[in-house]
């Protein structure tokens, strides 16, 4: 008696949604090597020796990989900066001045002391210098999301009472990271706790409100 052998199951066609799921997660994968590469050419040579090409090369992807995600090289510098800088200013709300204040500073000095972000900035800051479109993006992009999140402790600060009425979050915002960056770019001393924390008590103090008169 014939006996019929059973064909192999074949497998379930990949659908559409799941094709869509993981043509996002090679995306998102590559676009990490793409912004991790940079980051390194940018500790190497600053945004003036960095190159799409160069990019490319490293990561092992074409160029208009590169291009179909970012315009040019200047964007792309931004880029990298933009996803190291969300490390330092998405901070809750703690229910305390001095704690938000001093995880704030913390945070820059974290990112900026012991990550690439630090060199990253040293390779950057000669550029910012020398070339007024990309300066005014870094502070569009930037500086303007850190200013943001200052105003917000700021004014927490002033409602519980922490911090006088006048308080400008600008000059608070200045008189906290301009500190960090010295250190980084200028004195050669290290970026640690102990120095945060003596910042922020002397922020503190430069804007503690006014004693109850008698």
């Amino acid at each position: 008696m014939a006996t019929t052998e059973a064909s192999p199951t074949a497998p379930a066609p990949e659908s559409e949604t799941q094709a869509r799921r993981r043509g996002r997660q090679r995306s998102a994968e590559t676009e990490q090597v793409i912004l991790q590469v940079t980051r390194e050419l940018l500790v190497e040579c600053g945004v003036q020796g960095l190159t799409i090409e160069k990019v490319a090369a490293r990561a092992g992807v074409a160029k208009t990989t590169i291009y179909r995600r970012w315009r040019d090289k200047d964007e792309l510098a931004l880029a990298v900066v933009l996803d190291m800088v969300e490390q330092v200013v998405k901070l809750p709300e703690l229910g305390d001045t001095r704690a938000e204040l001093l995880a704030f500073v913390n945070a820059a000095v974290k990112v900026l002391g012991s990550t690439l972000m630090g060199r990253v900035m040293q390779g950057l800051v000669s550029d910012l210098a020398t070339d007024p479109e990309l300066a005014q993006a870094f502070r569009d992009r930037v500086v303007s999301v850190r200013d943001g999140e200052v105003a917000r402790l700021v004014e927490r600060g002033i409602a519980r009472g922490d911090l006088r009425p006048d308080t400008n979050p600008e000059t608070a915002h200045e008189l906290l990271i301009g500190p960090v960056y010295y250190r980084l770019l200028l004195s050669g001393r290290p970026l640690d706790r102990a120095f945060a924390k003596r910042n922020v008590e002397a922020v503190l103090r430069a804007f503690a409100p006014d004693p109850p008169t008698a």
